[in-house]
């Protein structure tokens, strides 16, 4: 989601300390945010010295100063407000002796207080509510059967929406409309596994939420938890709830799957052993989405890549697959999507945004690196975009990032870091909150709801973010059934002699090349009604002509010594991009935009206070 920008130079917080440039002034997440609420609490301030000093004038005509110290029955506040307008009437509870009862208490009140002035005598405790002038309180709160008299405040409902602490002033968040999931009106999201490096459990980012840990790497060396500091940056994006950086889902919980050793590298075989976990363990975790910031470097095709029949089975078995689509773009050019598991059909593959310095989208492209385009068989990537450059997120402190990258560290325990790695937890949180709303969804209707409410990006080449940026706001609030967007694909869905549900790519391959429109019908502009970009430009550029001709398995290039047994073993990289070098300030969203986007998604700044 996009919101216009209300101020483009206003004062703005900083999630951290506050980086000092552009001449802002910034505070940081302990201090609370400046702009308009810093001048609200100043004001707030001066209102009460106003009233202390006139407090002093009226306490005079009582022949005492009226301090709580002389009515410590009644408090400070409540006093305050009585010195300064003694004949005033106030809506107030007065409470006797615990041992008296109610009707005691108003049998002993006199004083000129009437009848009429009690407004319900109580049980529970032994008080009655009253509407009582300032100087009647004062002389009620010198008798010795009066305990406490207190105002009959107004009681906020406790609702799911009231005191999560949770905040975020990067511009990422307000870009796809993150906060809506800050609220406690969010549902519990499901579980999210990280395939990655692995997860630092023990930070208060986590909150006690990721279920479990499986070490499945057999590259050396590898440090126990998170010895590289990927995946921890990755779930922080996901599922963070640290005070400053709060990730797009800070109530899913994760499971973290580590494949990779302390230098970001794994092997084909140990993701696919990932694979195999889920598969085993889903139903006892509730893992429902698999978050896959990585890619092997080898070209893949759907017929014959074993990653590709991995994430398949996975997805066809329940579990939603979030891959990013690599960081081998070059000046925002075209590229294909060549590698596994981002190259496959089914899968929602996400690439990198270029924000901008703004929440609105007038500024938006894709990240100059993010790979866009067709894959060797001929399908159109990535499915959607989600911001993913100069993202500031949780890693260990000394793990093997913070040493690579210096200049990148930005806290104690946080750094700046760009890549379509942390463009795919984004997603990843939006389809765990789908699913926590919509339980009986399939994968293939999370990816349509997804897409159908996806924003345009016109700023960005044709296809590079896929339909579009994420809008997390908006696809909470999607109702209809969505469309499929792998409804060509299923067709050629069979069951295996396991009963397990398997693509068939060779059935595929033999309608594609008899049928070069065998997916129309997937893009139909029925299908894709509710979307805000063009049905028509989506079908064009899913199955090409042109990107059918240059397949490659139609090609040599699929030969058998390029599909060796060596292939198999080779590694599988970290999607986080070396291109973006050095800690960028890139500037947080201001706060008149972080108040628009909180007034359009219906939240009140209080509701996400600590």
């Amino acid at each position: 989601m996009r919101f216009k920008r209300a101020n483009d130079c206003g004062d703005r917080s900083n999630a951290l300390w506050g980086r000092g440039s552009r001449g802002e002034s910034r505070s940081n997440a302990l201090w609370g945010r400046g702009g308009r609420r810093a001048g609200v609490a100043v004001a707030a301030l001066t209102v009460l010295f106003a009233m202390a000093a006139g407090a002093t004038a009226a306490r005079s005509d009582h022949g005492s100063d009226g301090s709580s110290s002389d009515f410590p029955k009644i408090g400070a506040t409540l006093g305050d407000a009585i010195a300064q307008t003694p004949d005033q009437t106030f809506d107030v509870i007065v409470q006797a002796d615990k041992r008296g009862n109610s009707a005691g208490l108003y049998k002993k009140l006199g004083d000129g207080v009437s009848a009429a002035a009690v407004k319900q005598q109580f049980n529970a405790i032994d008080g009655i509510q009253a509407t009582l002038t300032g100087r009647q309180i004062l002389t009620l709160a010198k008798r010795s059967y009066v305990t406490t008299i207190g105002p009959n405040e107004t009681v906020k409902l406790q609702d799911m929406g009231t005191s999560t602490g949770l905040s975020n002033a990067q511009l990422w968040p307000w870009a796809t409309g993150a906060p809506v999931d800050w609220t406690k009106t969010a549902p519990d999201a499901a579980t999210i596994a990280v395939v990655d490096s692995g997860i630092d459990a023990s930070r208060s980012d986590f909150g006690g939420r990721v279920l479990g840990q499986v070490n499945l790497t057999s590259l050396a060396p590898n440090s126990p938890g998170d010895g590289y500091g990927h995946g921890t940056f990755v779930a922080g994006i996901a599922a963070g709830s640290a005070p400053g950086y709060a990730g797009a889902a800070p109530k899913a919980e994760l499971f973290s799957i580590d494949v990779m050793n302390d230098q970001g590298q794994a092997t084909v075989a140990d993701v696919i052993k990932a694979c195999d976990f889920i598969l085993a363990n889903k139903a006892k975790y509730n893992i429902k989405v698999a978050n896959f910031s990585l890619h092997s470097v080898n070209r893949a095709s759907v017929l014959f890549d074993p990653l590709d029949q991995a994430v398949e089975k996975l997805w066809l078995s329940g579990v939603v697959v979030v891959a990013a689509s690599g960081n081998y773009g070059i000046a925002g050019q075209a590229s294909g999507v060549n590698f596994a598991p981002g190259n496959d059909p089914f899968v929602i593959t996400v690439g990198a945004s270029d924000i901008g310095t703004s929440v609105k989208a007038g500024d938006d492209t894709v990240a100059p690196w993010s790979a866009y385009g067709y894959t060797p068989d001929g399908f159109s990537k990535p499915d959607v975009g989600a911001p993913g450059r100069y993202m500031v997120g949780p890693v260990p402190v000394g793990a093997a990032l913070t040493q690579m990258k210096p200049a990148n560290v930005v806290s104690p325990g946080y750094m700046q870091l760009s890549g379509t790695s942390f463009a795919a937890p984004v997603v990843s949180a939006a389809a765990a909150m789908l699913i926590a709303k919509h339980p009986t969804w399939t994968p293939d209707q999370v990816k349509g709801a997804l897409m159908v409410t996806a924003t345009p990006e016109p700023g960005a080449a044709p296809g590079a973010l896929g339909v579009g940026d994420v809008d997390l706001a908006k696809q909470r609030t999607y109702a209809k059934t969505p469309p499929n967007p792998n409804a060509g694909l299923n067709q050629f869905v069979k069951t295996a002699s396991d009963g397990t549900r398997v693509f068939d790519s060779s059935s595929w391959q033999a309608a594609a090349l008899a049928n070069k429109a065998w997916n129309a019908v997937a893009w139909s502009d029925a299908a894709w009604s509710d979307a805000a970009w063009s049905s028509v430009a989506w079908s064009d550029a899913a199955w090409a002509s042109v990107a059918w001709a240059s397949a490659a398995w139609g090609t040599v290039a699929w030969s058998d010594v390029a599909w060796s047994d060596v292939a198999w073993s080779d590694v599988a990289w970290a999607d986080n991009t070396s291109a973006d070098a050095g800690n960028s300030d890139s500037p947080d969203a201001s706060t008149d935009d972080q108040d628009a986007a909180l007034a359009a998604l219906g939240i009140s700044p209080t509701d996400l206070l600590p």
